[in-house]
């Protein structure tokens, strides 16, 4: 039986939590950073900021327990707070990975931490919001680490109440979706060439955020419509060869939608759930690759998935089965998020897990002065550090076409 105000966890919570076999594994951490200028604030100042958003957003008092996510007892600001200096002139991307993937979660606390990486730059300094995935998806973090770090706004307490249910349409939507993402054609197509021997490689870019706004205000697409458009613009350029072959069509990637604003508004748990979407890298006009993709990610489609794949209740068995036969069953598959972020802030960007399956992830953030795109790839992937120039240059590509 389950104590009283713990919050069940949800499917995909379990599947985090046991995919790499351990809460303390940086590999499925993720983060959300956001450039400050100023000096670094000391650890008293950082201890004293954790306090006030823990007391904002009771969310970041839930550690994990037996049967769930349970209130701490004994949260102490503390135990969350982590200074990471480095030398002057590093570079501000590799400094934050470098800082989750060194500094480690303990189990019995919350899965989070709020770090603040300074020493590159006198006049600057970054706070990144860490947390386990488990904890939180993507929207989730963004959300919380937004709102109640951030901006010192209040976030209601998790609902241990929530009804969590996977009707029969839901399971065989996720049959679906697996069985896409399995597909062959599905698969990255990176020009050959020479391999890392393994782990995973980060890579960071600004995108012109002026250059969004033109192409969504001349087609009537979204942000994150235009940001997967670029990107099946980038791969296509990636491999050209690959995509000239009859029958070829394009790579199909997990498009994570969040369930967070249904389920669980108060931020806790990973609330989301996949839609398999496919970039028509084969098509070569720019403008035909946005408009098939402003159709597979219409509001309709994307609200069907939300409605029917809530998060499914199994035994525990099921789930580590599911760790195991994850990896194996998706090498070099490609998962994309584009996240929102209410900040006048000139430099947000998100550290997505590097947990290495073959393939990679990219994640987009976008405020309201610009665009900030993570690419994490493996390093099975050939010419992986190319793929960043080529998003440059697929995106003036689109924003031409749709000038024309």
């Amino acid at each position: 039986m389950r104590a009283a105000g713990t919050v069940p966890l949800t499917g995909s919570d379990r599947l985090f939590l046991g995919e790499v076999g351990s809460a303390r594994d940086h590999r499925l951490h993720i983060a959300l950073a956001a450039r400050m200028s100023g000096p670094a604030p000391d650890s008293w100042e950082l201890r004293r900021r954790v306090a006030e958003a823990a007391a904002r957003a009771p969310v970041l008092t839930y550690r994990l327990a037996r049967e769930g996510w349970e209130p701490d007892p004994a949260f102490d600001p503390a135990c969350h707070v982590v200074e990471y200096r480095v030398a002057p002139g590093r570079d501000v991307g590799a400094a934050v990975v470098d800082a989750v993937r060194e500094n480690r979660l303990l189990p019995e606390h919350p899965l989070w931490s709020l770090m603040v990486v300074h020493g590159y730059a006198a006049d600057e300094h970054i706070l990144c919001y860490r947390v386990h995935h488990a904890f939180q998806d993507g929207v989730g973090a963004a959300r919380i680490a937004t709102r109640a770090v951030l901006l010192g706004r209040t976030v209601p307490a998790p609902d241990p109440n929530v009804a969590v249910r996977a009707p029969a349409m839901a399971r065989m939507r996720l049959l679906a979706t697996a069985a896409r993402l399995a597909a062959p054609s599905a698969r990255l197509r990176p020009p050959p060439g020479r391999t890392g021997r393994s782990g995973a490689r980060t890579f960071f870019l600004r995108l012109d955020l002026a250059a969004f706004r033109e192409i969504a205000a001349a087609t009537g697409a979204s942000v994150p419509q235009v940001g997967l458009a670029v990107l099946a613009g980038a791969l296509r350029a990636w491999n050209p060869a690959h995509w000239r072959k009859a029958g070829r069509r394009g790579t199909t990637v997990s498009f994570p939608l969040n369930l967070n604003g249904r389920l669980r508004d108060g931020g806790l748990g990973n609330g989301a759930t996949t839609m398999p979407v496919d970039l028509s890298c084969a098509e070569p006009a720019a403008r035909e690759r946005l408009r098939g993709i402003m159709e597979q990610t219409r509001f309709e489609r994307m609200a069907v998935y939300r409605r029917d794949r809530y998060p499914v209740k199994a035994p525990a068995v099921v789930f580590r089965l599911l760790r195991w036969l994850v990896p194996k069953a998706f090498p070099g598959r490609m998962t994309v998020s584009v996240i929102g972020v209410n900040l006048p802030l000139d430099g947000c960007f998100a550290v997505p897990p590097t947990y290495d399956t073959g393939g990679g992830a990219v994640s987009m953030v976008y405020s309201d002065t610009t665009v900030v795109v993570s690419c994490v790839l493996s390093a099975a992937l050939a010419h992986g550090d190319r793929l960043p120039r080529l998003m440059e240059e697929a995106l003036e590509e689109l924003r031409r076409e749709v000038a024309q």
